[in-house]
């Protein structure tokens, strides 16, 4: 039985090639899913980075807006601080004593004029009553001018009482406000951490579906190569066997041509024949079993 050498080489690299090809198509597929896992954790990641973005301006925002209200509400206490150490200084200044005072000299007053008009005196004695009256009078103008500025002053403590009230009263609204706002900017800063937690970790496992992606790939280029290399031993194969039977077809023509021009006989036909064989023989072309 006659057997070509060949086919058996060819038949193994051709299985070597099919085996390569197929385990660079299943490392390209692992790349490609990794590839996507990645992408699929940036977009997860750029998806929450508008969110953490998004937070920082509410907190940040919220964070301005107080700030203004605590400097106005410490504006406010300030103000009305500033009212209450000034109605302690005018409540030190004014005298306690100015209406005791003046009831004192009215009584005066009255009782020298009494004695002016129901005592007989001499006029020496009534020049110097008429002198002390005068005196007193002055003097009682002077309490009574005094007690109209005490008057308008305490009113006018009042009146920055009043005012004090009110300026706290606005500092207390302020101090709601910064209150509410300060909760505010906290809750988004507490959810801020919390995205920006998520954040890092998707950057984490992104880097490292990254790293499994390109070591897959690597995996697979390798394997690439190495099919290629393959491929062109296939190809060299098939090329030196292409070559071979057209050798040996021409050299079977040949000797078809020679028989038919030059073996006339059965003894020449079966010489040439079995001189053809022993050419294909020692060419390796075939070989004898059995």
């Amino acid at each position: 039985m006659v057997r070509r050498k060949e086919q058996s080489e060819l038949e193994n690299a051709e299985i070597k090639l099919e085996s390569l090809i197929q385990r660079r198509s299943a490392l390209n597929a692992e790349a490609a899913a990794a590839r996507q896992e990645r992408d699929l954790l940036h977009n997860q990641r750029k998806e929450l980075s508008e969110q953490m973005r998004a937070l920082r301006d509410e907190r940040d925002a919220f964070v301005r807006e107080m700030r203004v209200h605590r400097d106005r509400r410490n504006e406010l206490q300030a103000k009305a601080k500033e009212l209450i150490e000034l109605k302690r200084k005018v409540r030190g200044a004014m005298h306690t004593s100015i209406v005791g005072d003046l009831e004192r000299l009215r009584r005066e007053v009255k009782e020298l004029e009494m004695r002016q008009q129901t005592s007989t005196m001499k006029l020496d004695e009534e020049n110097a009553l008429l002198d002390d009256l005068r005196g007193k009078l002055r003097e009682l103008k002077e309490l009574e001018g005094l007690k109209g500025d005490q008057d308008r002053t305490y009113r006018e403590v009042r009146d920055l009482d009043a005012s004090i009230t009110d300026l706290f009263k606005a500092a207390d609204l302020e101090h709601e406000l910064v209150v509410k706002l300060s909760t505010a900017q906290k809750d988004r800063h507490e959810k801020l951490v919390g995205v920006m937690t998520q954040v890092s970790g998707l950057v984490a496992e992104a880097n490292k579906k990254h790293e499994e992606f390109l070591d897959v790939r690597t995996r697979a280029d390798e394997f690439h190569k190495k099919a290629m290399e393959m491929r062109e031993k296939v190809l060299t194969i098939r090329n030196e066997k292409r070559e071979e039977i057209r050798e040996a077809r021409n050299l079977i023509r040949q000797q078809n041509l020679t028989v038919r021009k030059e073996l006339l006989d059965d003894r020449k036909l079966d010489k040439a024949a079995e001189e053809a064989l022993q050419v294909l023989l020692k060419k390796g072309r075939v070989e004898m079993k059995g």
